[in-house]
């Protein structure tokens, strides 16, 4: 590898090559020469995913999951009328906070303030089975309405991540910026 050859930071020569002017070169440590011989596309726009563990309060990253086009984010527990008798959203709200968590309310109003262009809320309670039983997926539907809610995407914005779940996230167009 490049560091073996006497590179200490081999990716400051990714940094150069890229940037080379058209005719431009680079000579690896190894005597390898590149020149750049042809117009090469312009980048193309990244895709932004922010992951967040044990949430009470992410303000502190906020700024750098400004418009992220993915936002994973937990929602511990929630309060679910007709389910749950002994509580209330205030109560519930409460207690995951005091525990370092999140509701799918929370992780909404999170992704409304960073401008999150799809949510997916992880890290349920033991109390939500999540297993394909008709019950559990009728309250993961009512979770991700909650987060849905108070984030102000669509319903085809928000999801309740199961295992292996595979979500495909849209190429932004240049346009798009």
């Amino acid at each position: 590898g490049l560091r073996e050859a006497g590179m200490k930071i081999p990716m400051k020569a990714m940094a150069i090559v890229k940037n080379l002017p058209l005719g431009g070169s680079f000579t690896f440590p190894d005597g390898t020469v590149l020149t750049q011989s042809e117009v090469v596309e312009p980048p193309r726009p990244g895709r932004k995913v922010v992951i967040l563990g044990d949430t009470a309060d992410a303000r502190a990253i906020a700024g750098l999951a400004e418009g992220t086009d993915l936002l994973v984010h937990e929602a511990t527990n929630t309060f679910l009328p007709g389910i749950d008798k002994d509580s209330n959203t205030h109560l519930v709200a409460k207690d995951a906070k005091a525990h370092g968590h999140s509701t799918p309310f929370i992780a909404g109003e999170f992704a409304r303030r960073i401008k999150a262009r799809k949510l997916v809320i992880n890290h349920f309670s033991a109390r939500y089975k999540g297993d394909q039983s008709l019950e559990s997926m009728s309250i993961m539907s009512r979770i991700e309405g909650q987060a849905a809610k108070s984030s102000g995407l669509s319903r085809e914005e928000v999801a309740a991540a199961w295992d292996f779940m595979i979500l495909p996230i849209k190429r932004k167009e240049s346009s798009d910026i």
